[in-house]
């Protein structure tokens, strides 16, 4: 349908938009001045994938519950085709997204401090040390 293909086309504009600014990224680091584009990057890329696989998951509707497997592969940026996976997985793993590599709020706390020189959030175990959970 009309609405299917435009929130497929949707999804793909915000991976290139995340693909260049990737590249961009990689480029300021290769010159010794990294900027923002981790932190904002990591925001997008988390809510990216859990679009792109409900959409997924979506378009297989009762049958994204009850099979094991779609024949559904990811590609890397090399190339390498990965193990079959159910659209259902990878909807339910995409939802680590969030906490794994830095929390969404972690994240946008960074962004707000680093990047629009916000006032850091108080800390009151700013100088209490770490005991290692003990």
């Amino acid at each position: 349908s009309g609405a299917r293909r435009e929130r497929l086309m949707g999804l793909w504009c915000r991976a290139e938009v995340l693909r260049l600014t990737n590249a961009r990224a990689a480029a300021g680091r290769s010159t010794g001045q990294p900027g923002p584009e981790g932190s904002v990057a990591k925001l997008s890329f988390t809510r990216l994938n859990q679009d792109i696989y409900e959409y997924c998951v979506g378009l297989l509707g009762p049958a994204a519950l009850v099979e094991a497997d779609h024949g559904m592969r990811r590609v890397d940026h090399l190339g390498y085709v990965g193990p079959p996976g159910s659209s259902r997985a990878y909807f339910l793993r995409s939802r680590a997204n969030s906490i794994e590599g830095g929390t969404t709020e972690i994240q946008r706390n960074i962004i707000g401090e680093r990047v629009l020189g916000l006032p850091p959030e108080p800390r009151v175990d700013k100088d209490i040390p770490w005991s290692g959970g003990r």
